[in-house]
C-alpha cells in the first residue's frame, strides 16, 4: 500500500478532522492518517496518509488538489487547497516536536532511482523508521527534540526526461534548506544521505562554503553532522545503469558516478573535507554495505526488473573514503544488508539501533560544538549560549 502526502492541511486542524475532511469527498472512505506535522512556515501542515481503496483522482500518479470551504464567518482571504501527491519531491516533514522541545533539524535524502519516502520504509510492510522510530527515540526529559524531514528530488534511471547534474540537484536542495533559516532560533541540523543522496549533500555543502552571501553562511554553520549510508564516495559499479539510461538526458549524470576515474567525484573528495571546517567542528560518519545487490535487467517485455547479476554496488573503500581524519571506527559501520537495504529497517530492527545510537550521538555533540550541552543520558538540557555567536542555536 502506497504513502501519500497532504499538504496544505490548517494548523488548527488535527488527524480526526482531516481524516473527516477527506472522508466528506464521497469516495474516500478508507483514509488512514499516519502522521500530521506542522510546517517551517508555521501556516499549515503536512501529513502521510494511506488509501485502501486508492480514490480516481490519485490513480497513474496524478495528484490531487481539494479546495477547502470557508466556514460563514471566515474572513476573505486567499483560497485553501488541500494537495495530494505520492511523488514528496522538495521537503517533507514527518514529525515536529512543541517549540519548546524542539532542539535539532534532522534531514534525509534519498538515493539513485529511489523515492523519498519509499526508500525508507520497510520492504513489504509500512512501516517508517524516520517517521515511526526516530522522532520518539531522540528525546530530552521523555519529550521529543529533534524535527525530522524528507527532501526528495526526481532520481528516476529508466526513461528520465532529467538532464540535472550534480550542482543542479545541489542548488535545489539549498534552496529548500534556506527556509530553515526563516526563523529567530537557528537549530543545529543533521544530514543523512543514502547512495546519490550523499553525493547532492556533499555538493550543496560545497556550494554554501563558498558562497559570501550572508544566508549562505548561517545555514552551513548550522550544519553539524552528516551520515552516509552506501554513498559512492569515489565511485560504484555502473555496469547494470548505463543500459537503463540509455540515450537519456540523465546519461552524463550516471557516467560520472562510475568507480573509473571519475573527475567531478575526484573534485568533490577534494573540495568537501574542508567545508565544514576543521576536525571536532563537525562530524561525518559513513555506514557501508557487506552484501551483494541484485541488479536491473530488462525482461521480454522491455521491463526493468531486479533480475540480474549480483555485486557490490558500492566498495567499502568508496563507502568510506570521506575525510583523512574518519577513517577509524569511531566514524565507519557495516550493515549486513544489501545496498538498498542500508536504509530499510522493520520494527525492532537490530541495525536500526546500531543507526540510532550513531544518530543520538551526533546529536548530543551538535549541542556542544553549537553552544549547548545535552545529556541523553541524565535525560537533561543545559543552555550555554557562545557570545561569538550571531544566531541562537538550541
Amino acid at each position: 500500500m502506497s504513502t501519500y502526502r497532504v499538504r496544505g492541511v490548517p494548523a488548527d486542524w488535527d488527524c480526526q478532522r482531516l481524516q473527516a475532511f477527506l472522508s466528506d469527498q464521497g469516495n474516500v472512505t478508507d483514509a488512514v492518517i499516519e502522521s500530521l506535522a506542522h510546517e517551517n512556515n508555521g501556516v499549515c501542515q503536512v501529513a502521510t496518509a494511506t488509501f485502501e481503496n486508492l480514490p480516481s483522482q490519485l490513480q497513474h500518479g496524478h495528484s490531487w488538489s481539494i479546495l477547502i470551504p470557508r466556514t460563514p464567518n471566515t474572513k476573505l482571504t486567499r483560497k485553501q487547497y488541500l494537495t495530494i501527491d505520492n511523488h514528496f519531491h522538495g521537503l517533507t516533514t514527518l514529525y515536529t516536536p512543541s517549540s519548546e522541545d524542539h532542539k535539532i533539524d534532522i534531514i534525509a535524502l534519498l538515493g539513485l532511482g529511489g523515492h523519498a519516502f519509499g526508500s525508507f520504509k520497510e520492504k513489504g510492510g509500512s512501516y517508517m523508521w524516520l517517521r515511526d522510530s526516530l522522532p520518539y527515540d531522540l528525546t530530552s526529559e521523555t519529550k521529543p527534540i529533534a524535527r525530522v524531514m524528507i527532501y526528495g528530488y526526481d532520481s528516476t534511471v529508466a526513461e528520465s526526461k532529467s538532464m540535472q547534474n550534480f550542482e543542479d540537484f545541489a542548488t535545489k536542495l539549498n534552496g529548500s534548506l534556506q527556509t530553515l533559516m526563516n526563523t529567530t532560533t537557528i537549530r543545529p541540523i543533521i544530514l543523512i544521505g543514502h547512495s546519490l543522496g550523499g553525493l547532492i549533500i556533499k555538493q550543496a555543502l560545497i556550494l554554501l562554503s563558498g558562497s559570501e552571501h550572508k544566508e549562505s553562511q548561517t545555514l552551513i554553520r548550522a550544519v553539524y553532522g552528516v551520515v552516509f549510508f552506501g554513498t559512492p564516495h569515489h565511485g560504484m559499479d555502473i555496469s547494470s545503469l548505463i543500459p537503463m539510461a540509455g540515450d537519456g538526458p540523465n546519461r552524463s549524470l550516471i557516467e560520472s558516478l562510475s568507480h573509473y576515474n571519475s573527475q567531478i567525484l575526484t573534485m568533490q573528495h577534494r573540495e568537501f573535507h574542508k567545508v565544514l571546517g576543521d576536525e571536532g567542528e563537525s562530524e561525518v560518519f559513513c555506514f557501508y554495505e557487506t552484501l551483494k545487490s541484485p541488479t536491473a535487467q530488462q525482461d521480454q517485455y522491455g521491463r526493468w526488473t531486479m533480475t540480474g547479476p549480483d555485486v557490490f554496488l558500492v566498495t567499502k573503500s568508496s563507502a568510506t573514503h570521506c575525510r583523512p581524519w574518519e577513517v577509524g571506527a569511531e566514524n565507519i559501520c557495516a550493515l549486513t544488508r544489501t545496498h538498498s537495504e542500508l536504509v530499510k529497517f522493520k520494527p525492532n530492527d537490530s541495525d536500526y539501533d546500531i543507526v540510532k545510537e550513531k544518530i543520538e550521538g551526533i546529536c548530543k555533540r551538535a549541542f556542544v560544538a553549537r553552544g549547548v550541552t545535552f545529556d541523553l543520558y541524565c535525560k537533561k538540557c543545559q543552555y550555554q549560549y557562545l557570545p561569538s555567536s550571531r544566531e541562537h542555536f538550541y
